[in-house]
């Protein structure tokens, strides 16, 4: 465990700014820590202002999306367009991947890739049974905690027994310590709908979390609309087309109206809603996109709607996917261009990595703040800005970076 989880002996911070999750940057601060816990945050003293160090004092961060399994990726697969030629070239690292060992070892290290980027809590899709042995363990390393939504596909009718029949297998036999187990049908254009509403139906009595990617190619949308375009392609080359096979389904909007059902939801991506279902998603909080910024740009999407959302009064967090489409798995680095790309200041989007990330991964808010009486869960980034303004302009640049 990094020395920001560690119940340490007493022990003092004094800090040029210290940063909670929604709220202004507050200057020359002094935290104590007591046992692990927060005990006082109060203004340094004038006679110990000496001892401020140059830095911002920021909450624990957390990851609300990845896929671990290509955690050994030096860059991005290519191409990362048309979309369905990037998930075949997923297919086809996974076919020259294939063995256990090859999947715990990316996992494992993309735990320590997270845990070393200041991450304490990840949302985890795990397409394999080995691959949730793996963060389980992996986790229990680093002290951090995880929710491991365990993917199910299946399009072909003839499937979805077995399917279902692993599914409760699943529910039935989980131990929840440290890593939460949680549910994800893949997406509209691999997951029969009956097999979708039988996810749903088990994540509804966990009473758990549940995601799914959606809306995430403009592709995915013409093959519900039209049941035609690449991905039609797509399965039609892989012999899985079956016309029948997604129902009454020809929208976002029915896939969002089932994953409201439950407890708490994710819907992963979003990158192209309409009106009506960004008016949903405002109207069921607990229905939380997932955007991943870089991922998003590193293929190229229209603006997302993520300002739409939020000034809606949805709810937006964030993720990183996966090192599939994206450099490294530092959630910072998507605040920041997050922040960047709107008229915010990053403080007002902390949240999103913090505290309402948190809440939508089903774990405490106050954990991932800083309150006193709580445990000292807290990171540093450099800043040895003078005002709030050079603040927000210093916290987006590429200089400042997390310190663990």
């Amino acid at each position: 465990m990094n020395a920001d989880g560690q119940q340490a002996a007493n022990r003092v911070i004094r800090c040029a700014w210290l940063l909670r999750p929604g709220q202004p940057p507050l200057p020359n601060r002094r935290l104590t820590i007591e046992a692990g816990l927060l005990t006082d945050i109060s203004v340094v003293p004038a006679d110990e202002r000496h001892l401020i160090a140059p830095v911002a004092v920021i909450p624990a961060l957390v990851n609300a999306h990845t896929h671990l399994e290509f955690s050994r990726l030096e860059r991005p697969l290519e191409p990362s367009a048309p979309f369905p030629d990037w998930i075949r070239a997923v297919i086809g690292y996974r076919r020259q991947h294939p063995t256990e060992t090859d999947i715990c070892t990316a996992v494992a290290s993309g735990v320590q890739q997270s845990d070393r980027s200041g991450v304490r809590l990840i949302g985890e899709i795990c397409a394999s049974d080995s691959a949730a042995v793996e963060l389980q363990r992996a986790i229990g390393e680093t002290g951090g905690r995880a929710v491991c939504f365990r993917e199910f596909i299946g399009f072909r009718s003839e499937d979805i027994p077995q399917r279902v029949a692993e599914l409760d297998a699943l529910v039935a036999s989980h131990v929840a310590h440290p890593v939460r187990m949680a549910l994800s049908p893949h997406a509209p254009y691999s997951v029969h709908p009956r097999l979708f509403e039988a996810v749903v139906s088990r994540a509804r009595a966990q009473g758990g979390p549940i995601a799914m990617h959606l809306a995430e190619t403009r592709d995915e949308l013409e093959l519900l609309q039209h049941r035609s375009g690449r991905f039609r392609e797509f399965l039609d080359g892989l012999g899985l087309w079956d016309r029948a096979a997604l129902g009454e389904y020809r929208s976002i909007l029915p896939y969002l109206e089932a994953l409201a059902t439950c407890h708490r939801a994710l819907a992963v991506h979003a990158n192209y809603l309409t009106d009506d279902e960004i008016q949903f998603l405002a109207d069921h909080p607990h229905v939380a996109v997932v955007y991943c910024p870089r991922t998003h740009r590193w293929f190229g999407h229209d603006a997302h709607p993520a300002e739409k959302l939020r000034q809606a009064g949805a709810t937006v967090v964030l993720g990183t996917d996966s090192r599939a489409s994206n450099p490294d798995l530092s959630i910072w680095r998507e605040l920041q261009l997050a922040t960047r790309l709107s008229a915010d200041a990053l403080w007002q989007r902390l949240p999103e990595v913090t505290t309402t990330a948190a809440a939508a991964l089903g774990y405490d808010p106050a954990d991932f703040d800083l309150q006193t009486g709580r445990p000292a869960a807290m990171l540093q980034v450099s800043c040895s800005c003078n005002t709030e303004a050079a603040v927000g302009e210093f916290l987006v640049s590429d200089k400042c970076q997390v310190m663990v």
